[in-house]
């Protein structure tokens, strides 16, 4: 899985998170997930599977994420706004995310137990 490094200035700064974004006027969910990641990646996704939503509230703001999975069939485009990392899914825990992520997570443990059976 593709990990990006939040800039120190941004909320949850310094840790680790997926591409992705806010979704622009006009556009629907799966759009906005195949801009942000060519955006943040120059990459560009196929296969996309919608995973789920998840909703998380700091005591500063109330965030909704839309959870996408996709291949990237050719990584040769791969240029990151910021510092990235290609994590396989046992390793995860060893970079460390914002608070959200859990649910996120969750949601691809479930969708890869869903697919081993």
């Amino acid at each position: 899985m593709l990990l990006l490094k939040r800039s120190a200035d941004l909320h949850c700064g310094d840790l680790w998170s997926f591409p992705g974004g806010k979704i622009k006027a006009g556009e629907t969910p799966k759009v906005a997930a195949k801009r942000e990641l060519t955006e943040e990646t120059g990459l560009e996704g196929c296969d996309w599977k919608f995973l789920g939503d998840s909703t998380f509230e700091y005591p500063d703001r109330l965030l909704h994420f839309l959870l996408f999975s996709c291949l990237c069939d050719n990584i040769e485009s791969l240029v990151c706004e910021s510092t990235h990392a290609w994590a396989e899914f046992d390793q995860l825990s060893n970079y460390p995310m914002p608070d959200a992520n859990e649910e996120l997570i969750n949601m691809l443990i479930t969708k890869l137990e869903d697919e081993l059976k």
